[in-house]
């Protein structure tokens, strides 16, 4: 069975695909709280902690051969008024959101390499247009966007390298998206984490033509002229 490590399976968008590919793959789970899931490996880590994230790394080489698909989805969003922020959050975030993307990415190359593998970063629509006082998340998909197609240069031609923009995807199972959020959406509707799922299957399927590209899923509303 072929090895795929995701960050941030425990809840929300992770969670979702991990649920979907735990049957074809052997999925290992890196995330800071459990949430356990049948035929999912967890390995406990604070992506923000580069010691701690190497040492997990090492962990799971001892335990795998190979690996043939990372997904970079983990991530921390904060939403406070820049004269309050702190630069330990700033730090926090962009070392979640963006550094531990990159150390991954770098340290299992060679695995990605041999297999002809798949990376897939989770950015965000926030990398294209904010609100107040989420700079250090906004920076970080920006920075995951951008990292995307470099590491599909540096990696090519042997490992995939692609990213998924979600718009808002309502993670919040007791959250019922009221008749105005869906309408907003040229699609109707407020997205689902099975919305994210379908385009990492299709990624998946990638035979090598598609590399260091950026797919939005966000109900059409980045593309939504807004005047009022």
């Amino acid at each position: 069975m072929k090895n795929i490590i995701i960050t941030g399976a425990s809840h929300g968008i992770g969670r979702a695909i991990a649920k979907s590919l735990r049957k074809k793959y052997h999925v290992i789970n890196i995330d800071i709280v459990e949430n356990k899931m049948e035929k999912v490996d967890f390995y406990k880590c604070d992506l923000s902690d580069k010691s701690q994230l190497l040492k997990t790394i090492e962990k799971i080489k001892t335990n795998i051969d190979s690996l043939d698909v990372l997904i970079n989805n983990a991530a921390i969003f904060s939403s406070k008024i820049l004269e309050k922020q702190t630069f330990e959050e700033w730090e926090n975030i962009i070392n979640t959101n963006l550094t531990a993307p990159y150390i991954l990415s770098k340290e299992f190359a060679s695995f990605l390499k041999t297999s002809k593998g798949h990376i897939i970063n989770i950015s965000s629509t926030r990398a294209l247009m904010s609100e107040v006082g989420t700079e250090a998340y906004s920076a970080s998909k920006g920075g995951i966007s951008s990292l995307t197609h470099a590491l599909s240069m540096s990696l090519s031609p042997e490992v995939k390298v692609n990213s998924i923009t979600p718009g808002w995807i309502n993670t919040n199972e007791e959250y019922i998206p009221t008749k105005n959020d869906n309408l907003q959406h040229p699609s109707g509707r407020v997205g689902t984490p099975d919305d994210v799922v379908d385009v990492v299957k299709f990624l998946l399927k990638n035979k090598g033509f598609i590399t260091g590209s950026d797919f939005v899923v966000d109900g059409g509303m980045t593309k939504k002229m807004i005047y009022v």
